[in-house]
Formats: structure tokens, sequence, C-alpha cells
């Protein structure tokens, strides 16, 4: 049987290896949560990781709201950071992101997955243009949108300088 994407559907007799997996991940995502102090966490386990790694990297405090709008963390110098993630596999890059400015928040924070590994954090200012000319963005509202590519994160990881020159910080492994 197969549903209309015309993938493999797990039959009934699957169902046995389905539970035992996810007893497996259930065991796992409890150990990593209660590493945060969240042990009660319905929430997306990565979109946890990268609030609680921007804070280990850049110091302060969490948002009194874990789901508050517009940002996730107030820095040690009373900056308001909105943290996402992108998770892709180590191949091609089926999942890219839209990177906004955001009235009242002063950076937006993106944390890199890649086969499940954290390979980058970059945080960006609110203007966003120059940083969109450096990586040769042509899509429209530049000053306050970057459409980012896994050729975007290419080109930031490998000169990292010129992109923290124009405002951005930049966090490659190891994270110390």
């Amino acid at each position: 049987m197969t549903d209309h994407d015309s993938r493999p559907v797990p039959s009934n007799a699957a169902a046995p290896g389905l539970l035992s997996a996810l007893a497996s991940y259930r065991t796992a995502r409890q150990e990593l949560l209660e590493t945060m102090a969240l042990s009660g966490s319905n929430r997306d386990p990565l979109a946890e990781v990268a609030e609680h790694l921007v804070l280990a990297l850049w110091g302060g405090r969490l948002a009194e709201s874990r789901v508050q709008a517009n940002y996730d963390l107030v820095s040690a110098d009373g900056q308001f950071v909105q943290v996402k993630y992108l998770a892709n596999p180590l191949g091609s890059w089926p999942n890219e992101h839209t990177v906004r400015s955001i009235s009242g928040v002063d950076w937006y924070a993106l944390v890199i997955y890649e086969a499940f590994e954290v390979t980058g954090v970059l945080a960006f200012p609110p203007a966003l243009a120059e940083i969109c000319t450096a990586l040769g963005k042509r899509h429209p509202g530049q000053s306050t949108s970057l459409q980012f590519t896994r050729r975007n994160w290419w080109a930031i990881r490998d000169d990292v300088e010129t992109y923290r020159r124009l405002g951005m910080r930049v966090w490659l492994p190891p994270f110390h």
C-alpha cells in the first residue's frame, strides 16, 4: 500500500518496530531535555537546544515565556535576540530559511543543523542590506529580509571575518 506520494506506508506489522523506536527516542529526548532543566517540555527539542546553545554562547537570560512572540533571550548587555534554527541533511538542503528584521529585536540568531549536528550559529543584525549585497542576493526587501540558502551558509562559513565586519556574529565548532 502507498500514499499519494508513492512512498511505502508501513503495514500494521511494522507497528511494534515503530513503537520500539519511539521508546528509544523518548528516552534520549528526556535525557536531552533534563540537561536543559526542561523535562516537561513538549516543544520541538531542536528549538529548545537552539535557544539554550545561543544562550550559552552569548550569555544573558531566556525570555520569561518560552513561547512569546519576537524574542527568545535577552543578552547580558540587554539586547533582544530571536532564535530560530534551520535543519537539513548533510547532502542537499531541501529546507531554506528567511531571516527577518523584527521590530524591537536587536539580533536574529540562526542555528544551523546538518544531519542533527550543529555546524554553526549565525546572528544577524536588523540591517541586512550589506549582508545581502555581500552574498549576491537578488530578492526584494533586502534591508529587512534575507532568503538564506546553503550557498549563503557556505559563503559565511568560509569567510567569517568578512561577515563579522558587516555586523554579524558567527560561531563555528568547536564551541567553547
